[in-house]
């Protein structure tokens, strides 16, 4: 296998909510049962905030600095919201805990995933949104 290949895994339940987690767990057995390496797969979850999820993709895309090619796989279970009055302005996002209030610490808006991913060039992006 390719070592330039990783795998990011991103449960964000609300409290007491087992689905987003069995999620996770889930797209692990397949991974492991297809033979993608453990030590490429790397798991986020629980009671998240914004901070956290961009620290956890800021240390992947450290992990990709010396890549030229390669494929990223990011599974995302979740709940989603979105920002904005017409098509146009819609702005998509991740809600990572229902607070009412979009411009918190608890929402992550799509543009802010990507850009703390930058992939390099040569870098597939494969995401699979679960929300």
């Amino acid at each position: 296998m390719n070592p330039n290949n990783l795998t990011l895994l991103i449960a964000a339940p609300p409290p007491n909510e087992p689905a987003m987690h069995n999620d996770q767990r889930a797209m692990t057995q397949a991974l492991l049962s297809r033979g993608f390496p453990a030590d490429r797969i790397f798991s986020l979850h629980g009671q998240l905030d914004r901070v956290l999820v961009l620290a956890f993709l800021a240390a992947a895309r450290r992990r990709m600095d010396d890549w030229q090619a390669g494929s990223l796989f990011v599974h995302v279970s979740g709940h989603g919201y979105f920002v904005g009055e017409t098509a146009e302005t819609a702005r998509p996002g991740l809600e990572l805990r229902d607070t009412g209030d979009t411009s918190d610490d608890y929402h992550l808006l799509w543009d802010d995933f990507f850009a703390a991913l930058d992939l390099p060039a040569g870098v597939r992006l494969t995401l699979l949104p679960d929300l």
